[in-house]
């Protein structure tokens, strides 16, 4: 029967490879990614780290907080989010960034775009400090928090000791993480698991 342009011909089909990714071990379709991102975009409110003093750190819930099972597609997203506080000091000044993670984000430099969600270090001497565009993954699971250096050119490490590209690392509360030579102190608030 001839495609009447209102039903793809495909769609009890799985999608083709290419339009396929590997998330944490089980494949899952681009479309939910890009779903993702589109949340992303409809949601999301300029960030970035500001002064360390006595006025209230803001949370931004990256890549977003999923409202429902239908704001979450392929389960992608935590129910319950990281809450993390980074620290940089860049000079004198201590600057710090609140994040609720409920999925992947880059630390790195750029703009976010389809499939990455970037904590952009360019405006605290990014380059300078020796930080790749896409320089490390901190991935949230239920149990542990993931730091993941993409094959960045001046190498990641977690308190002084190498991270391996592309290899899992927990990172805990208080730990130091150096981007190159950009530093952040992590402070875990709370987890999935702890309130």
């Amino acid at each position: 029967m001839p495609n009447d342009g209102k039903t793809p011909d495909s769609q009890d089909k799985a999608p083709p490879a290419e339009l396929q990714s590997t998330v944490i071990g089980r494949k899952v379709e681009m479309e939910s990614i890009g779903t993702i991102y589109g949340h992303f975009l409809q949601r999301s409110t300029p960030f970035g780290f500001h002064m360390r003093d006595d006025h209230e750190i803001e949370f931004h819930a990256l890549p977003y907080k999923p409202e429902s099972s239908a704001d979450n597609p392929g389960s992608l997203l935590l129910e319950k989010p990281w809450r993390l506080v980074l620290e940089m000091l860049q000079g004198e000044k201590r600057l710090v960034l609140g994040l609720d993670l409920y999925g992947d984000v880059i630390l790195g430099r750029g703009e976010s775009s389809l499939g990455q969600i970037v904590v952009n270090l360019e405006p605290y001497d990014g380059v300078k400090l020796g930080v790749s565009r896409v320089h490390a993954m901190l991935r949230p699971t239920k149990g542990h928090l993931y730091l993941i250096d993409q094959g960045s050119t001046n190498g990641t490490t977690v308190n002084g000791a190498t991270v391996q590209n592309g290899l899992l690392n927990a990172v805990k509360n208080e730990d130091v993480v150096a981007l190159g030579d950009l530093v952040l102190m992590v402070y875990v608030l709370a987890s999935p698991g702890k309130s």
